[in-house]
Parts: structure tokens; sequence; C-alpha cells
């Protein structure tokens, strides 16, 4: 029985790193369903239930009856009664092609917008409120301690990994072990290759730091619990080998001592949902603070744009109907999906900010729903993550390997980082093939058409022929934007919430299956571009 079903703060996301991943157990599992199931981002616990349109159609019809005690006590014996067996085929016979699944799951789709804001809007504004005030509080109260009144410099990391201790036992309990023990490997595998081997700290960082992680998924960890923590170990790992790499290329003289590197790791405003920020950066926090009365509502307009994708994920994609067509559910999904993505990006920004750390924008929703290209939406889904990923990986790789397999080892890193995960795996390295042949032909195509038509858009004094204006360009960039939509909602159905398999990651089965559900469409167009490429 296929009965709807919704995951609170969106399926998914961080990167694609879905919300419920970062709250705690017990504390947090909201969910949307006419199941019993766990909730978005990723946890297990008790959880906000609302229920299918069916149970609450007949809530509201009880609601009309009033109860009297009724003696349903009878004579066993009397032969004045016929009793009927409930299931007599005589008294009623479902009609041969009709199941009442079939029935249930039509009317469970069958949401009002007054129910859909009673049972889904105001818990999922209320409990989203309740469950992460503690990461907005104990970032104000880390900048009003250290940043108002001077402290010294190792009471301000002190503060800082404190109040970001206190913010992941909040949201992650025992589980804020497994994070600890990845401080510990990675900063054991920093100290032991600076003063031992003295050269390629950023590369044995980042093995030790893997080897770690896939330890963990294979052998140690609880598949749900390790799944739950698996974006603020990312986040961890890329601050980890940042250092190691800043001291390899003497942009810092020597590693952090234990108490900045705890601060810079643990602080408040950016344990959980990132955004990853450069060791240089986050030792701002030890300048004295700016009273700039701007950053108010900057952050309140990060929130509320945070709550508005949180209840378009959660809510009003919902309403589009399960009886659309496979690409009309495709699209539902991708879209939910991203919107939880949004909602986590914009949440971090307002953490970051409150904890005084200068970070500027981590995505930009505008370029991914109306994007000029693949490649636009890779840069604007997660732009420090993107910085990192170029700088860190890409850049030293490109040096050995080349554009392309520099490329496609990026991407496959990008795959390793978030988890050994088919779903993922399949989805990242199939937007490193899709990037590479988007870019190329474009390439190609800006060069004999002599247009502005390339995956990015052109410098103002650019040479060619046919500018951004033009009806050429427009329309071939428009063209490669409905393409890019196309592409996203093929690869985001990877993320629905309708299988009790998101809890611990998808398996290859199930993330083969939905793209045969739509006939690998996205693959065979971005095949035909490949061989539009070559013949060009």
């Amino acid at each position: 029985m296929a009965l709807k079903s919704w995951a609170l703060g969106g399926r998914g996301a961080w990167g694609y790193l879905l919300i419920n991943k970062y709250f705690h157990p017990g504390k947090c599992h909201w969910n949307v369903r006419g199941e019993s199931q766990y909730g978005v981002p990723t946890i297990n616990a008790p959880t906000l239930e609302i229920y299918t349109h069916t149970y609450l159609k007949e809530t509201l019809k009880m609601a009309d009856f009033s109860y009297v005690d009724y003696d349903y006590e009878y004579d066993q014996e009397s032969d004045d009664v016929d009793y009927l067996e409930y299931y007599d085929e005589d008294v009623y016979e479902l009609p041969v092609g009709e199941s009442w699944e079939e029935e249930e799951e039509e009317e469970a789709s069958q949401f009002t917008v007054s129910e859909l804001y009673e049972y889904c809007v105001v818990p999922t504004v209320s409990d989203s409120t309740r469950h992460l005030y503690n990461l907005l509080l104990w970032s104000l109260i880390f900048t009003l301690t250290t940043r108002i009144v001077r402290p010294p410099a190792w009471l301000v990391h002190l503060a800082s990994t404190a109040c970001g201790c206190v913010v992941a036992w909040d949201l992650f309990g025992l589980r804020t072990g497994y994070m600890a023990c990845l401080i510990g490997v990675g900063a054991l595998a920093l100290v032991v290759s600076h003063f031992a081997i003295q050269s390629r700290r950023g590369p044995w960082t980042c093995v030790a730091c893997v080897a770690f992680l896939i330890f963990c998924e294979l052998w140690w960890a609880d598949p749900i619990d390790w799944h739950s923590i698996r974006g603020p170990q990312m986040v961890i790992l890329m601050k980890l080998v940042s250092l190691g790499y800043d001291v390899d290329t003497a942009s810092l003289p020597n590693p952090p001592n234990p108490l900045e590197m705890a601060g810079y790791i643990m602080n408040p405003g950016s344990v959980i949902f990132g955004p990853w920020i450069s060791f240089s950066s986050y030792l701002k926090v030890l300048q004295p603070v700016s009273l700039n009365l701007w950053l108010i509502p900057v952050i309140l307009l990060r929130l509320a744009a945070g709550v508005i994708f949180l209840l378009l994920s959660t809510c009003f994609t919902s309403l589009v109907p399960d009886s659309s067509n496979r690409w009309g559910i495709a699209y539902r999904e991708a879209l939910s999906f991203r919107s939880s993505h949004y909602f986590v990006s914009y949440l971090s920004e307002a953490s970051a900010l409150l904890a005084g750390l200068n970070v500027g924008r981590v995505a930009r929703p505008e370029f991914i729903e109306i994007p000029r290209s693949l490649v636009e939406v890779v840069i604007n889904w997660n732009i420090p993550m993107h910085h990192w990923l170029k700088t860190y990986v890409f850049k030293t790789a490109r040096s050995h390997l080349g554009n392309f397999w520099a490329l496609l080892f990026t991407y496959s890193m990008s795959a390793l980082f978030h988890g050994l995960n088919f779903q993922l795996a399949a989805v990242l390295l199939s937007l490193g093939f899709y990037t590479y042949i988007e870019h190329s032909l474009r390439v190609k195509l800006a060069n004999a058409f002599d247009a502005c038509i390339l995956a990015r858009p052109c410098a103002n004094n650019c040479a060619h022929k046919h500018k951004a204006w033009s009806l050429f360009s427009l329309s071939t960039n428009v063209a490669f934007g409905v393409l890019t939509v196309f592409h996203l909602a093929y690869l985001g159905i990877m993320f629905d919430s309708s299988s009790h398999q998101q809890e611990s990651g998808y398996s290859m089965s199930h993330t083969l299956s939905k793209w045969s559900g739509l006939s690998y469409a996205s693959h065979w167009v971005i095949f035909v571009c490949y061989v539009m490429y070559s013949v060009i």
C-alpha cells in the first residue's frame, strides 16, 4: 500500500544532506506520513506524525458524534439472531481489478489546504523552532561572550569548543563520540605527518580521515546512527584536510595548537550544518566585533528564507498529487529535496553569522531553479564546498591527471566523503560526466556559431559575434536551461522519502529501479550530447 508520506525538513539535503540527519534521535524525528516511519533529514526518534487523509477524514467524522455507553452483551445461545461472517463473500464481493489499497491511496493524496496548514505548516514551524533554537542560541552566546568583552585568545578558543560541544551533544547525544574520534584521528595524522614525515600533510590527513570513515561505516557504527551524522563528519573532514594542505603550501607556518584546532572545528556556527570556513577566516573571531545593525535584518531574512523552503519541501510540494505522470512526480521529489537543501544552507548562514563568522552565500537557489547549465548548478549548490573541492582536490589532481580525470577524481572523492552509498555515488559520478560533456559541447557550439552560449556567462567584453542578449544566444541558453531542469528532476528522484531505506541509505537496486522507471532518459540524452560533441 503506497500511502503518501513526507519527511519534515525535506528529503535530503546537504549538498544533499538530509535535514533529519542532523537531529538527535529522541529529539527531532519529524514526520509526515500515513505510516509510522522516521523523519527527514535522518533521525530515529519520537516523531511528529501528520496523518493520512483517510485517517483525518475519519477523525473529523467521529468528532460529530457523541458517545454513550452501550451494552454489547448478547446471548450466544439465542436462535433468534443470525450472525454473518464478516468476510462472507455473499455479503460483499470486491470487484475484479479493484483493491482497497488503490482506493486508500487515492484518498490519502487528497489533503485540503486547511488540513495542510493545521497538520503540516503549524507543526513544522513550531517544532523546527523548538529543535533548532539551541544552535542559534549558543552561536549568539559565543559571540556575546567573546567579541563584546575581549578575553584572552585561549579563552575564545575554549568558549568556541565548549559551545560547539553543547550544540553537538544536544542534537546527537552519544553519537558525538564518532565526531570526537574523527577529530582525534585527523589531528593525529596531521601532527605525525608534520613532525615525522614533514611533507604531504594534506594527503596523509585525508587518507587517515577517509579510512576512519570507511571503518565506521563497514564495521563499527550502527548504519542508522552513522547515516544521521554524515553531514557534520564531512564538515570536520574538510576542516582537518584544509589545515594539512594550508601547512603544505605555507599558508600556515605550523599546525594550530590543540585548543585552536578544537575551537576551529567545533565552532557552534559551523559544527552542525557548516559551512566550511578556512582556519584564517575562523581566526577573525579574535578581532573585536563591529556592531553593524545591518546584520540583524540579514540574519532574520536568512532564517525566514530557510523556513519558507522548509515548508515548501515538507508541505507544499505534496500538493502535486500522486496521480501525476512519472515526470511530474520526479520533479516534485527533486524539488522537495532541493528545497530541504536550501533550508539547511540558509540555516547554516544564519548560525555562522550569529557566531561572528564572516561567510557569504552558501547556496544560490535562483541559479539552481532557473539554471543556465548543470555547471552553474554544481557551483551554486554549495559554494564553500565547491571552493574547497576546487582548491584542495581538483587543482592538486589536475597537475597529475589532466582536466577530465581530475574532474572525475574530484567527484569520486566527494562521493567518498559523503559515505559508501551507491545512491549518492551514482548521482555524483553522473554529474561528473554530465558537466564535463555539457561544458565541452557548449565550448564547441560557441566556437562554431561565434555566440555567447558557454556553460558559464561570458565576460561583458567577450569577442563573440552573437552576444548574450541576441535571439540565437538567448534561445540556445534557454534550451540548455530546460534540459538542466530535466536532468535535475531525473537525478533528484533518488532522494525521495518513500522508503524505509532512507534511514541507512538506499541500496543499488532501489537506486536503479528509480532510474529505470524513467527509462534512463537523462543518461540517454547525455549520450546523445556526447555523440554531438564527438561529431562537431
